[in-house]
């Protein structure tokens, strides 16, 4: 049970960090302005935690593990790419 929970609150973590540095990008490109890191978190624990006693541990971590690693990596690419953009653009002036 406690090892559930961990498991539950370790990959809303994760997916929040993704989601964390897709918004962090947005914000340095001046798409958005307000971060709420922490309602994010929120949401994907509850629906984690939803989703863990719908489906049984075991099947929601086998259909969240490439989710989490999904989220995490196209909000690097997507921060890398914010990046390239606004030295791309301070070099042109």
């Amino acid at each position: 049970m406690i090892l559930t929970i961990a498991h539950t609150f370790a990959y809303a973590l994760i997916q929040t960090f993704g989601v964390s540095i897709f918004t962090l990008a947005l914000q340095r490109l001046g798409r958005l302005k307000r971060l709420y890191r922490l309602k994010a978190f929120f949401f994907l624990l509850l629906m984690n935690a939803a989703g863990t006693m719908t489906y049984g541990e075991a099947a929601w971590q086998r259909v969240t593990t490439p989710i989490a690693a999904a989220l995490f990596l196209i909000g690097m690419a997507f921060f890398f790419a914010s990046h390239l953009y606004l030295g791309w653009k301070r070099l042109r002036k």
